[in-house]
């Protein structure tokens, strides 16, 4: 019977050994278990939250790149369409001066001293308005046509017909400018 208890005694260590090594053992288990279901639970917070709201951030991205490309391209349509407008008041301008000095031509023809003047204040207004308009190259000629216009005026004070051969060079001068700047196809 001794040997039995010798037998169970030396036994007995290696039971606790193996008890410690089976409670660490499924400690560690656990802890596994604890860390793979907060992976899982992580993996599936990604899926459920994280993907499609990049999958709508990402959408949103692409909308906006879609609009600001729309918006590049409006732009570019104004610039366009504001070129036309500059280019259509002037030529306006143009033809108001034309206009405003074919008529004091026809009036002083007409020996109205009154539609003469006022035609020749209209031309000399749009005159000062187109050397607003134009650059700094087309300056001198617009001087020049101003001075005819006063000249013009000055002379429609005292004489109609005096003010013709000013009237005639500033009609030449204008269709000159229009020409230029607008020539037909």
């Amino acid at each position: 019977m001794e040997e039995k208890e010798s037998i169970q005694s030396e036994a007995k260590p290696e039971t606790r050994l193996e008890k410690s090594k089976k409670s660490i053992l499924g400690s560690v288990r656990w802890v596994m278990v604890v860390v793979l279901a907060f992976g899982l639970g992580a993996l599936i917070i990604a899926l459920v939250l994280y993907i499609p709201t990049w999958q709508k951030l990402d959408k949103a991205n692409t909308t906006l790149t879609g609009k600001t490309d729309q918006i590049t391209t409006l732009q570019t349509g104004i610039k366009g369409l504001q070129k036309d407008l500059d280019s259509a008041t002037l030529h306006m301008y143009v033809l108001k001066a034309l206009s405003g000095v074919r008529g004091a031509r026809l009036a002083a023809a007409a020996d109205d001293y009154a539609g003469a003047r006022l035609s020749l204040i209209q031309a000399s207004e749009a005159l000062d308005t187109l050397s607003g308009l134009l650059g700094s190259d087309q300056k001198d000629v617009f001087t020049a046509m101003q001075k005819n216009a006063a000249q013009a005026l000055t002379e429609v004070k005292t004489d109609l017909m005096s003010a013709q051969p000013e009237l005639v060079q500033l009609t030449k001068n204008l269709v000159q400018l229009e020409d230029n700047l607008f020539p037909n196809p």
